[in-house]
């Protein structure tokens, strides 16, 4: 298979300033066609190139890597239902001055990001400081998001939710009496074989000035080139360990992740055996929002009906799935071939209001499907 115009496309973004570099592959189950890393890890404050083992801040694709698919594990062990609401898992001391009908919001709301909770709290400047690391903070943190005014009803519109997602990650620690990295560990990247995945992958949340993660954008916030801690501010506030957002991996390791999606649960070792049952699978990517503003399935994001832009381009089938991180991550699998793309770049270097990147990643899927 000839992949010269996809290699072009990610060849010319660099060339043009867009990202400084990529890591990227595309494959259909087992069988990976491309696999390459090009351009630099860093360009400010020094210039580095990107070698096969950077490592690459997932934002937003976290919530598929991590906090799904330990909720989906907890699911088929029958730790919790779909249907469990907030009021299961959060005292009435936390839902305290929630507006009407919060309490009823259920794990499947989260998931499908149609709880109508507010995307995002700057919760670095909602929760004191002095709080940070005590007794109270989770419940702090909790109560903060819980009684947020509503986005709209619930289940009446998709609105993405950070804030949800990071109330999923409290109702997993919960119910184990584990911290989401460990449990992430434990459920994913040790059976997938991601030996270089998880949250803090150097060990504190402190900014590292030579490390092998890539830089991503000179913070507002910090006052410095992040590199080698979570871009997002609220996981970072969080302590690096976040529902929606904080892990770092690898090409090579988010490769294995895609076949497994590509083998609809399987395990990417022609084995024939299952990280997630066919079942578990087949519900997590049904579309849920059929008729909304954005096709979601339990955690995933749908490739919604032509003529919609979707960040999975346009050749993708109807239902495709796969997610974004705002750092410039994406991983996509398409629901008719199993082609998979995984596209990992730090496109927020030269300032997260560019949106150049953005086509760039449309076409760079666009061209993965030519060779369906």
């Amino acid at each position: 298979m000839n992949f010269s115009h996809a290699k072009n496309v990610i060849e010319s973004a660099v060339a043009c300033g867009i990202i400084p570099g990529a890591a990227y592959a595309v494959g259909r189950g087992n069988d990976v066609y491309l696999q390459e890393s090009i351009g630099f890890r860093s360009l400010f404050p020094e210039k580095e190139p990107l070698e096969a083992d950077t490592l690459f801040d997932m934002a937003s694709l976290s919530k598929v890597l991590a906090t799904t698919m330990v909720t989906l594990r907890f699911l088929e062990e029958g730790r919790l239902l779909l249907s469990d609401a907030l009021s299961r898992f959060f005292s009435p001391e936390e839902l305290e001055g929630a507006p009407e009908g919060r309490s009823s919001v259920t794990v499947f709301h989260l998931m499908t990001h149609t709880s109508g909770i507010t995307p995002h709290i700057p919760l670095w400047r909602e929760i004191p400081a002095d709080q940070v690391g005590t007794p109270e903070f989770s419940s702090l943190v909790a109560h903060t998001i819980l009684r947020s005014a509503p986005f709209c009803g619930v289940g009446e519109q998709v609105h993405y939710s950070c804030m949800g997602y990071i109330l999923l990650q409290q109702i997993l620690e919960r119910i184990s009496g584990k911290r989401l990295d460990v449990l992430a560990r434990e459920y994913v990247y040790n059976p997938l074989v991601m030996s270089s995945t998880g949250y803090l992958p150097f060990g504190s949340n402190e900014n590292k000035p030579v490390c092998n993660a890539a830089t991503t954008e000179l913070s507002p916030l910090h006052g410095y080139y992040i590199r080698g801690h979570v871009h997002d501010e609220n996981a970072h506030f969080l302590g690096g360990v976040s529902g929606n957002a904080g892990l770092f991996t690898t090409l090579s390791d988010a490769v294995r992740f895609a076949q497994m999606l590509s083998l609809r649960g399987e395990y990417p070792d022609d084995t024939g055996k299952r990280f997630l049952s066919r079942r578990t699978f087949d519900l997590a990517v049904t579309d849920f929002t059929l008729g909304k503003n954005e096709s979601r399935g339990l955690g995933f994001q749908l490739r919604p009906p032509l003529p919609a832009l979707s960040a999975a381009g346009d050749l993708f089938a109807y239902g495709s799935f796969g997610h974004t991180g705002f750092t410039g991550t994406s991983l996509y699998v398409d629901a008719e071939t199993g082609i998979w793309a995984v596209l990992l770049t730090n496109a927020v270097h030269f300032g997260r209001e560019k949106t150049e990147f953005f086509r760039v990643r449309r076409l760079f899927h666009n061209l993965a499907m030519q060779y369906s």
